[in-house]
């Protein structure tokens, strides 16, 4: 790589060029006129070996004769030295200016919002360093309106998806409505049954409208929390039943398996809740009629580990590298039959995170996914007495 000049030295340099270049036009001028008064005036020659003598303390004959030709040298001496400097400054000049131009040109660009250009470097060492300081900004300010243009676009997926999402249960809700009304649900049982699909179908919307409030919370970096100290395995506890229950629902079974405690966490107990709320709600979406879904914790390097795992349609090992991104859904096992935004391992991994703790997943495609949530517990000098 060429090694960049400073404009300081740039300017010595072309000073000491300026210099150079004069004193040699100069010495050229200098012969050529005293070649043509050799030349042109008679006894030239004899005239100027006088003059020569003259310089080392003799004396000067012919000098009327000598001083019209040291007048056209010093003028066209002045005219070469000049005509130098200007070609010179005119060159730096030159691309001083060009730099400059194309660094406004760049400016103009973003102040335009235009980014699909390219800031080429220069020479000079400190408007390199402009150029390069602007082609930053424009790479940053292109990978700012890529990733809006991505998000606007994810945007409208998503209020696509949650319209599709939100419309299937209300046709549900308000069908299994009429059929009570009109008379159809005309036995208790019947009646228990509509009762139970529009109570499931209301959870799906409460889901699905809890997921965008989280989202817009933290897309806008304002989710709140409210900390505390959690006892995970009387919250794991209280929680398994209600899950027990949801996953009844949807023929399937549910083992939970948590060690007796203290297992001290600080933590805001809601949003712990929503995190596992999510992923037994992923599990029972993805199982397979009449799996199974555990919960199970251990303790582990300071921390309790909890393990949510089901025996349904698995993840793809592609895919899986991307299920913590925003509105990803993958294309086949986990396709847009089955509903949801794509929002909240997302949402999970930011709640997690903001306790210090890590999730992931593991899966094979046909045999099941394992998501594991480290939480880091409370040292019990530091709990209070």
């Amino acid at each position: 790589m060429r090694r960049k000049t400073s404009l300081r030295t740039r300017l010595f340099q072309a000073g000491l060029l300026m210099l150079a270049l004069s004193l040699v036009i100069g010495l050229a001028i200098t012969i050529l006129v005293l070649l043509l008064f050799a030349a042109r005036v008679p006894h030239g020659e004899e005239v100027l070996l006088r003059g020569l003598s003259f310089l080392f303390g003799g004396d000067l004959i012919g000098a009327s004769r000598v001083i019209p030709y040291l007048i056209m040298e010093s003028i066209l001496l002045c005219l070469a030295v000049a005509c130098v400097c200007i070609w010179i400054s005119t060159r730096l000049t030159s691309r001083v200016t060009s730099t400059l131009q194309t660094l406004r040109q760049a400016a103009d660009n973003l102040r335009e919002g235009e980014l699909d250009f390219q800031i080429l470097s220069c020479p000079e060492r400190e408007l390199d360093e402009l150029c390069q300081s602007l082609e930053s900004v424009r790479q940053r300010l292109k990978s700012a309106a890529a990733a809006e243009a991505q998000a606007q676009q994810e945007r409208g997926l998503l209020l696509a998806n949650l319209s599709h999402d939100l419309r299937t249960p209300i046709t549900a809700i308000k069908g299994y409505v009429e059929g009570i009304r009109d008379g159809i649900a005309n036995t208790p049982e019947k009646q228990a049954h509509y009762l139970d699909i529009i109570y499931n179908k209301s959870q799906l919307m409460e889901r699905l409208v809890r997921n965008m409030s989280d989202f817009s919370e933290y897309e806008l970096g304002r989710m709140q929390y409210h900390f505390e100290y959690v006892e995970l395995s009387a919250l794991l506890a209280d929680l398994c039943q209600e899950y027990q229950d949801d996953a009844a629902h949807n023929g399937l079974q549910f083992t939970a398996q948590i060690p007796p405690g203290p297992f001290v966490v600080t933590a805001d107990r809601n949003k712990i809740k929503r995190v596992t709320d999510n992923l037994i709600s992923n599990a029972i979406k993805y199982s397979r009629p009449g799996g199974t879904i555990s919960l199970t914790a251990e303790p582990y390097e300071g921390g309790l580990v909890i393990q949510i795992a089901d025996n349904g349609k698995g993840i793809s090992s592609e895919a899986l590298r991307h299920v913590f991104d925003s509105f990803f859904r993958e294309n086949t096992a986990r396709s847009s039959s089955v509903p949801g935004s794509g929002l909240g391992l997302a949402i999970c991994r930011s709640i997690i995170e903001s306790h210090h703790g890590k999730i992931w997943l593991t899966s094979q495609v046909g045999e099941g996914t394992r998501t594991f949530v480290y939480l880091p517990l409370q040292k019990e000098d530091k709990l209070p007495s």
